[in-house]
């Protein structure tokens, strides 16, 4: 496992140029792209930079929304296969995604079947350029509370699409908080095959509340409260073998008030405070 940074994930929207000398010397291994913004800079340049400062290229956020208008799923689509040439050759090899864990309108089998197409679809694409679509599975229970059809929210549903998907490279993105809001264990790891996990995220919880009252969007530093099972979740990802990235989402607004010299900071000393030894 590596240490990575995404610089939207912790409040601030620099550019790749910008902040990957920054990034390598707070001790970052790899940057995570905004596949949209970045591919407008020249691929020979993005090659050089992740040189210089020693930097892998992480990957990147599926630019594709698959989850509701047909012809919004189509025109992102043909979309996609230049932003997967652009990604293979900076060398990112991984993209992940996200699944609503409820529908008001579709049934858990009717949601099932658009996902399966859609996302199908968009893995072939990125197949054909040794690109891994990691699916997140979204866990808190007070999101699906009061909606018509609950949908994938723990490990065996996402992998149950992921083999429904059918396609060599239909993986996952693990994330300690709603690995352990699902209900998860370190057992569940035997489950999962450490080369379809394209990206891991490190989160804490808040404090005070119940499983059932942590609100999604409402997260600490790793290591901050000590609520999520971190050194679980990491330890049983090193047990499979997991070599990829790590990076922290912590939608802490506190992040966003610093300097990005000072998020960095913090981010890093908040992943070596849970790191495996």
């Amino acid at each position: 496992m590596y240490k990575a940074i995404a610089p939207g994930a912790v409040g601030h929207g620099k550019g790749f140029m910008d902040s990957a000398e920054t990034i390598a010397r707070h001790g970052y291994e790899g940057y995570w792209f905004d596949i949209v913004g970045d591919s407008a800079l020249a691929a020979e340049d993005v090659r050089g930079t992740l040189a210089k400062a020693g930097l892998k290229a992480a990957g990147f956020n599926l630019p594709v929304e698959f989850r509701g208008d047909a012809a919004r799923f189509e025109d992102g689509l043909a979309k996609l296969r230049g932003y997967a040439e652009y990604a293979e050759s900076i060398g990112a090899k991984r993209c992940i995604t996200w699944i609503v864990p409820f529908s008001d309108a579709l049934s858990y089998e009717e949601n099932f079947k658009i996902h399966r197409d859609r996302l199908r679809k968009c893995c072939e694409v990125l197949g054909e350029h040794g690109i891994l679509l990691g699916l997140e599975f979204v866990g808190p229970p007070k999101l699906r509370k009061g909606k018509k059809y609950s949908f994938v929210h723990n490990l065996d549903q996402a992998l149950e699409l992921c083999e429904a998907i059918g396609t060599e490279n239909a993986g996952l993105l693990l994330d300690s908080f709603h690995w352990d809001l699902a209900g998860q264990v370190k057992e569940d790891f035997g489950k999962v095959s450490p080369d379809k996990v394209a990206l891991v995220h490190i989160n804490d919880a808040v404090a005070g509340l119940r499983a059932d009252e942590q609100e999604d969007l409402v997260r600490r530093l790793p290591g901050e409260t000590g609520v999520l099972r971190i050194g679980e979740f990491l330890g049983g990802l090193a047990s499979i073998g997991y070599d990829g990235p790590v990076f922290v989402e912590p939608f802490e607004p506190k992040l966003s008030k610093m300097t990005f010299d000072e998020a960095l900071k913090a981010v890093m000393d908040s992943m070596v405070k849970v790191w495996p030894k």
